[in-house]
């Protein structure tokens, strides 16, 4: 494999961003290993894969829209990447590239900061990548998983494709029936008044998780908090992912308060 000094990781991403350079870079910093992270904003799927065993590039993250795209491109998948279907990490290890996805990761080691999953009942608000992602991490961690989504044919393709139960559109989510509720839809993301759930869709028992990450304290976030509820902010759905990552490339334990405090001096400084 050939290699470059430092190591080279970096992001395939459509759109590039600087949360995961900051994060990574961080990380390794606190490791003292000569590793750089780059972020990359591709449109050839493909030909970045071809790039990244030419360069001897150590390992890739990937976002929207090219986790589905590197997959053919690959030599293997986890059995996490493959039955979720979608790839957010790649491992190069002497040339032979392993596709991860350590999103479901991210979502349950999050989760599990407040609370066991072990027979709780959760609702998922949205049927995206995203929640694709963390209904695999959450009913493999013991949950009891009930999809809600605003187009129906989407939410209850999610659903089937797992063995959940769908519960139709996000107003028909009763807080009564569940412990937790997480919300991986668009709605919050840099809008800070904005909740996918109405009045009276939260209540005092509930564990709450949005993995929307700007602004850190979503709306659902904040009005969960107020009512006491048990709550998980995106940026350690996000943390944790990174750090699964970092323990791919590197070997090592990730950092995790060094790079919470790099993740979250970043999006104040770009949020």
């Amino acid at each position: 494999m050939p290699h470059s000094i430092p190591a080279l990781c970096g992001s395939l991403a459509g759109q590039p961003f600087t949360f995961n350079v900051k994060v990574h870079n961080a990380a390794y910093r606190a490791l003292g290993v000569d590793y750089t992270f780059v972020s990359f904003g591709v449109e050839d799927a493909a030909g970045a894969i071809a790039a990244m065993r030419t360069l001897g590039i150590r390992g890739l993250n990937v976002t929207m829209p090219h986790k589905q795209a590197v997959i053919a491109h690959l030599d293997a998948l986890d059995d996490t990447a493959r039955e979720i279907g979608a790839v957010n990490t790649i491992d190069n290890r002497d040339g032979h590239l392993t596709g991860y996805n350590t999103d479901c990761v991210g979502a349950v080691r999050a989760l599990e900061e407040v609370t066991s999953l072990r027979g709780r009942r959760v609702a998922l608000l949205g049927a995206g990548g995203a929640a694709r992602a963390i209904a695999w991490g959450m009913q493999r961690a013991g949950a009891r998983v009930t999809v809600f989504n605003r187009t129906a044919s989407r939410g209850q393709e999610l659903a089937t494709a797992f063995g959940l139960d769908f519960g139709g559109a996000l107003n028909s989510f009763d807080p009564a029936a569940f412990d937790g509720v997480v919300n991986a839809t668009a709605a919050g993301f840099r809008a800070p008044d904005v909740n996918p759930l109405r009045a009276g869709q939260l209540a005092a028992h509930l564990f709450v998780m949005d993995a929307a990450f700007i602004p850190v304290r979503t709306k659902l976030i904040r009005d969960a908090a107020e009512i006491g509820c048990r709550v998980v902010d995106g940026t350690r759905m996000l943390l944790h992912q990174f750090c699964g990552q970092v323990e791919l490339y590197t070997g090592k334990p990730a950092p995790l308060d060094v790079m919470s405090a790099a993740l979250l001096d970043e999006i104040a400084r770009v949020g």
